[in-house]
């Protein structure tokens, strides 16, 4: 009689054990506990459209779930209150020395988004991104393919591909990671041709009184605009654009410079991009310093010079 007294304690306590986590976020959740439906990957690996049903989880999470360790402002972009018919799975963990990823997947009728959202080893919110989409009418064509490579840094790396109506391959890939507390672009590579557009300089009609202040350029295309910065001498706003390699390589930056004498450098905090300008009589140079991939495109620099275009005259 004992036996089976003991017997029927234990079928009860591994029953209890064996209680799935409510997800749902009706009821307080432990983030361990929420943690654990997503299964740890050995990087690298690849998520494609044809495969992601494979890799993701049947499990449903509540966006009431997520947003117990994820800021409710965050949660409303990933998964939108409004959307109704949107759905939130899990797909990986990636762990790293000291934080780790949590991978999602949100499913749409019409397309299917990927969504990293990252936290410390105290299990602390630190960023998220969403890393790209799948569109539904693209999937299984052979004209067509996108995908998310993670390598074991990791960096989220998405390439996309297809074939015009010339049969040429048009390739496009985004290399994102999270650097400095944040997700940043760290590469990109194109061979698409940009759409003719109107470029906008955003300091063009600021004032031009200090010494360097002016427009230095090739053609429309390709320039640096200096500016007064109010109330400092050598201090100056600047944006500057450049098309090259037949317009495929695009780069394009705006921020402040102090000039010491002739010389210059743009720094900014959390920005591993750093450009040196010199200026020699009515000519500048610049010359990249650092990784500024997250201004320009992968193939090309800023790496160039530019002569100073003279003031028009007032008209009397």
């Amino acid at each position: 009689m004992r036996n089976w007294y003991w017997l029927a304690a234990l079928c009860f306590v591994i029953a209890c054990s064996e209680e799935k986590t409510d997800l749902s976020g009706n009821t307080p959740l432990k983030i361990n506990d929420f943690n654990k439906v997503f299964k740890t990957v050995t990087l690298p690996i690849n998520i494609s459209d044809t495969n992601l049903a494979k890799v993701r989880d049947t499990i449903k999470i509540g966006a009431k779930a997520l947003a117990q360790f994820v800021p409710d402002s965050v949660v409303e972009k990933i998964i939108p209150e409004k959307d109704q018919k949107a759905i939130l799975y899990p797909l990986l963990k990636i762990e790293k020395e000291t934080e780790y990823y949590l991978m999602l997947n949100v499913h749409h009728p019409k397309k299917e988004e990927i969504v990293v959202v990252v936290f410390s080893k105290k299990n602390a919110y630190l960023d998220y991104k969403i890393i790209t989409q799948f569109l539904v009418e693209q999937k299984g064509s052979r004209n067509y393919g996108k995908s998310v490579s993670i390598n074991r840094e990791p960096t989220f790396l998405v390439e996309e591909n297809k074939m015009d109506e010339e049969n040429v391959l048009i390739y496009e890939k985004n290399g994102w990671a999270f650097t400095e507390n944040h997700f940043r672009l760290i590469y990109f590579d194109s061979n698409k041709k940009p759409e003719s557009k109107t470029i906008i300089n955003p300091i063009d009609t600021l004032s031009t009184n200090n010494t360097y202040s002016g427009d230095y350029a090739r053609d429309a295309k390709n320039f640096i605009s200096l500016r007064d910065f109010t109330g400092v001498a050598n201090k100056y706003q600047f944006f500057m654009h450049f098309e090259k390699k037949e317009g495929t390589c695009i780069g394009e930056l705006k921020g402040l410079l102090s000039f010491n004498k002739n010389q210059a450098t743009y720094t900014e905090k959390g920005d591993p991009c750093i450009i040196h300008f010199t200026i020699n009589g009515q000519i500048i140079k610049i010359k990249e310093d650092g990784n500024c991939g997250n201004h320009r495109n992968m193939t090309c620099y800023f790496n160039d010079s530019y002569d100073k275009k003279r003031k028009p005259k007032k008209k009397k």
